[in-house]
């Protein structure tokens, strides 16, 4: 009952020592710094996400994820395998609310410029010197006014969705 079978092939593929998947995860889209990881291939996207959130803290909710230049789709993520030597790019995508923070920025500064010319009337008119105390404490009000008047606008007098 001794027989010779000859050997099957290898199904799968042989890791080299060293062999390894670079990572590069930029969390946050505003910023231009990058973390680099160096993972063993053959591990899913999730798997790799995953390392990436133990490792830098990334928030996992929306990240766009491109393997040497190419889109991975969200739903392919658990079936994609990274082998040795391709590149993943890792970036967090603008998420809820950060349309609403770049706009508070830029009110913030239009009040810095916009303040001191609202305020010079309305010292001319209450007789207020343009270099006193009281003056920079008014134009210090209307610039918090008007930064205020942005909060006040996008939340508070939000008209209800349904009667």
């Amino acid at each position: 009952m001794n027989q010779i079978i000859k050997s099957a092939a290898l199904v799968g593929e042989i890791i080299a020592p060293g062999e390894g998947v670079d990572i590069w995860v930029r969390p946050s889209p505003i910023r231009q710094e990058r973390f680099h990881l160096r993972v063993s291939p053959g591990l899913t996207v999730v798997e790799i996400i995953q390392q990436c959130r133990a490792v830098f803290g990334i928030d996992t909710a929306r990240l766009y994820v491109s393997m040497s230049g190419h889109a991975i789709p969200v739903e392919n993520w658990k079936r994609v395998r990274i082998k040795s030597g391709v590149t993943l790019n890792i970036v967090a995508v603008p998420g809820k609310g950060f349309f609403r923070s770049i706009l508070s920025v830029v009110v913030s500064i239009a009040a810095l410029f916009l303040a001191p010319l609202l305020a010079g009337p309305l010292l001319a008119g209450l007789g207020i010197a343009s270099g006193s105390a009281a003056a920079g404490a008014l134009t210090g009000l209307i610039g918090a006014g008007i930064t205020a008047g942005r909060s006040f606008s996008t939340g508070v007098f939000r008209l209800p969705t349904s009667c």
